[in-house]
C-alpha cells in the first residue's frame, strides 16, 4: 500500500474515533437539522443586509446636501484650530487667523455638447437636473474646497520656543502647509 493511501486511512480512522462524530450520528434526523440550518443559512445570506447581491446604487446624487460659504468654511478652520491649539500644554490663551485663497467651487455633472458649423467646433455643457419633490437640482460630482493661503496663530504661550514649535508642527499637519504659511506670535 503507498504512503498516500496510509495516511488517507489514519485520517478517515481518526475521524471515526471522534467521540464527537459518534454522538452525531446517534442524532436522529440528522441530515434534516443539518438541511434546514444550510437552507437558513443561505435566506440569511441572500435577504440580511450583507450588500453581496446589491449593486451600488448610490450615485454622487445628493440633493439634500448643504454646501458652506467660503466664510463659514473660514470661521469652521479657525474654531478648530483655535479648539486644538489651546489644547497644547503652555499655549495658553489662543487666537487664530485663516485666509483663504479662493472660494469653494462644486463640480456638477453634465451633457457635453459639440457643434461643428462652418469650420468652427463650439462646446457646450449643459447641467444635468435632477427633480425630486416639484424642485429641481443639479447632480453634483464633488465640492472642490477653497485653498489655504495662511494661517495667524496668536498665543500667550507662544514666548516658549517648545509651545511655539509644537503650534507650529500642529498646523502645517492639519493643513498641509509650510512654515513660510504660518505665523505664530506672542499674545497676552
Amino acid at each position: 500500500m503507498s504512503e498516500e493511501k496510509k495516511e488517507k486511512k489514519s485520517i478517515f480512522a481518526f475521524l471515526k474515533n471522534m467521540s464527537f462524530l459518534k454522538k452525531l450520528k446517534q442524532v436522529k434526523h440528522i441530515g434534516l437539522i443539518t438541511t434546514v440550518i444550510f437552507v437558513l443559512i443561505l435566506l440569511l445570506i441572500l435577504f440580511g443586509d450583507f450588500n453581496l447581491f446589491k449593486t451600488n446604487s448610490s450615485s454622487t446624487t445628493n440633493v439634500n446636501a448643504t454646501y458652506i460659504s467660503t466664510a463659514e468654511y473660514e470661521n469652521n478652520i479657525e474654531n478648530k484650530l483655535k479648539f486644538l491649539i489651546s489644547k497644547i500644554k503652555g499655549a495658553g490663551n489662543v487666537q487664530v487667523m485663516v485666509t483663504i485663497d479662493s472660494s469653494a467651487s462644486v463640480v456638477l455633472a453634465s451633457n457635453d455638447e459639440t457643434k461643428t458649423s462652418n469650420g468652427t467646433t463650439t462646446v457646450s455643457a449643459n447641467p444635468i437636473i435632477l427633480q425630486q419633490n416639484g424642485q429641481n437640482y443639479p447632480i453634483v460630482i464633488s465640492e472642490v474646497l477653497p485653498k489655504i493661503k495662511g494661517v495667524v496663530v496668536v498665543s500667550s504661550g507662544a514666548s516658549n520656543t517648545a509651545v511655539r514649535l509644537n503650534i507650529l508642527k500642529a498646523v502645517q499637519t492639519l493643513l498641509n502647509l509650510n512654515d513660510s504659511q504660518i505665523n505664530i506670535l506672542v499674545g497676552e
